[in-house]
């Protein structure tokens, strides 16, 4: 017994489904990004004195080949003693990060179901 498939359409929808996953990764990442920005600007602990240090924290998300990477970062030279040092009593980026990644994973749920 012998059968014949023709695969052409199988592949052109899951070539189609990729992109559109890809898409919305885009999206995810890029709203997640903008989110964690938000929250860290609004709730640092350290009291500003010129302003740039909370000014500057800046979120962002980039393609590093099929990963979505998003990327929370200072502006400023000084932003990794905030981060570092006073026994991490002024630390804003990894706290925002341990908060909202949770979150963030949930939202990759709603893309692959």
């Amino acid at each position: 017994m012998s059968f014949k498939f023709d695969g052409s359409k199988l592949m052109k929808g899951l070539a189609e489904k990729e992109i559109k996953t890809r898409a919305a990764l885009g999206l995810h990442a890029d709203s997640t990004a903008k989110k964690m920005e938000a929250h860290a600007k609004t709730n640092y602990k350290w009291t500003p004195r010129s302003g740039q240090a909370h000014q500057t924290i800046t979120g962002t998300w980039k393609w590093i080949g099929s990963v979505a990477r998003i990327e929370l970062s200072h502006g400023t030279s000084y932003g990794i003693w905030l981060e570092l040092c006073n026994e991490k009593k002024y630390a804003i980026i990894k706290p925002t990060i341990d908060l909202m990644s949770p979150q963030a994973i949930r939202g990759l749920d709603k893309i692959f179901r």
